[in-house]
Formats: structure tokens, C-alpha cells, sequence
């Protein structure tokens, strides 16, 4: 099979489709990423955030220019507002429920109101997840595991832990929206 034919079946929604792009895609993508932030949690979080991104976005995509460039132009694009938000964060992305949280001398009471509500949603739409994606969400975003204690505890692949990691995002996305 080849890329262009994994590209169609990917954006007819064919989840085998969309796995075998992420296993084709997954190295170069993080390496590319790790090579410019040197940081191997960040880069594999990075990587996942891109393919969520190159998933949903798959449909747009013009066949007129070269696939891995695409997907490279949003890994660096991601990786650019990755950095940006950091820089405003106080906290890691993956610091569990604090995600949203901004630097402390910048909040009023409205403000910690308004994010106890905003991780109150959060937790109510992880409930809502199937458990093997509420477990991965946990491990990975609560618990601050690696991917490859992920998989080790699991008894999965890496490969395999990635792919629910995108997937488990992706679906928290969707509940989200649906609650908002």
C-alpha cells in the first residue's frame, strides 16, 4: 500500500489507516521535535499533539504538496505554540488538572472560580471516556508517566500507547465540545 493510498483511507476515517500513518510519520516527527527542544517529555507530548492535529485536519490536506512536509509544517507550528504557552504557564502541560492554570500573581478570585469550573468539566467529561482511555489519561496525565511505563504496566507497545494517548485526547475533545 502506498502513502497515497493510506492518505485516502485515512480521511475516509479508517482508523487502521490513521495508525499507519501515525507508525510511518511518528519518528520523523519526533525527532524533528526533540532535535529543536531537546526535551524528550515535551517532545513525545509535542508528537502526539501533531498527529491530533494532522488527523483532524487530514481532509484538508492538498495533494499537490509533499504529505511528510505538511505534517513536519505542523509539528513545527505546534511545537512553536507549545513553547509560547509555556512560557506562560507556571506548571508543565501535563501537571495534571492545572493545566489551565496561568502565573499565580495574575489571578483574581473570578479567576480561580473560573478554573475550578473549567477542571470540574474536565473531570466530568473524563467519567464520560470508555476505560481504556480513561486509564491512559489517567497514567499518563495524572499519575505523570512515561509512555513506556505506560506500556509496561499495560502490557502494550509503544506504538500502541501513542495511538491512545491521540485517541484519548481526541475523544475528550469531542466530549468537551459536546458539553460546552
Amino acid at each position: 500500500m502506498t502513502l497515497e493510498e493510506i492518505i485516502v483511507d485515512a480521511k475516509k476515517g479508517k482508523r487502521n489507516a490513521q495508525n499507519l500513518l501515525i507508525e510511518l510519520l511518528w519518528q520523523q516527527v519526533y525527532n524533528y521535535v526533540n532535535f529543536k527542544i531537546r526535551n524528550e517529555e515535551e517532545a513525545e507530548d509535542i508528537t502526539i499533539e501533531t498527529f491530533t492535529k494532522v488527523l483532524s485536519k487530514l481532509k484538508l490536506y492538498n495533494e499537490d504538496f509533499d504529505f511528510k512536509t505538511w505534517v513536519i509544517s505542523i509539528a513545527h507550528n505546534t511545537m512553536l505554540d507549545h513553547i509560547r504557552k509555556s512560557q506562560k504557564l507556571n506548571i508543565s502541560i501535563d501537571d495534571g488538572l492545572n493545566f489551565l492554570l496561568i502565573n499565580d500573581s495574575e489571578k483574581s478570585p473570578e479567576d480561580y472560580l473560573i478554573l475550578q469550573q473549567d477542571n470540574d468539566k474536565v473531570m466530568k467529561a473524563i467519567d464520560l471516556l470508555p476505560a481504556k482511555f480513561k486509564r491512559i489519561i489517567e497514567l499518563r496525565f495524572f499519575e505523570d508517566k512515561t509512555y513506556k511505563e505506560i506500556a509496561y504496566e499495560l502490557s502494550l507497545s509503544l506504538p500502541n500507547v501513542k495511538v491512545r494517548v491521540l485517541r484519548a485526547r481526541q475523544l475528550l475533545a469531542e466530549v468537551l465540545e459536546k458539553e460546552a
